[in-house]
């Protein structure tokens, strides 16, 4: 047991706090997945990408020992303390985030959509 912690105690705390964050967030959006797909096919998609946004959309946090930070935590503190701009910038890097999944979505949707005429297409025309 000695050596398994001597090994952790080498590894720097950040790297295994985001780890442990990324992982986290990685199940957390996995079960909400098995959730999203019983709901009505955009309401499910749309939920899924606003709880992405709001769990992985990166951001600096301030002072003196400054590194990356979830928006949503930066969020929460502007609020907190009432500092405007801290939280326009955080909320708007989450809008940004889900803006561009809801537009990755849609390009998937026609994708799959355009997919699905096709191979409805050759099962219709004989050979």
């Amino acid at each position: 047991m000695n050596e398994f912690l001597s090994i952790l105690d080498s590894i720097p705390e950040d790297s295994i706090a985001i780890t442990v964050y990324l992982l986290g967030s990685i199940i957390i959006l996995w079960c909400w997945y098995a959730v999203a797909r019983l709901l009505p096919k955009p309401l499910g998609g749309i939920s899924w990408i606003i709880g992405f946004a709001i769990l992985l959309t990166p951001t600096v946090s301030e002072g003196n020992n400054a590194s990356i930070a979830p928006a949503f935590f930066g969020l929460l503190f502007g609020v907190l303390t009432k500092e405007q701009p801290l939280i326009w910038s955080n909320l708007s890097a989450i809008l940004f985030v889900t803006g561009l999944g809801m537009f990755v979505g849609y390009c998937w949707n026609r994708y799959m959509s355009e997919k699905a005429k096709l191979v409805i297409n050759k099962k219709s025309t004989p050979l």
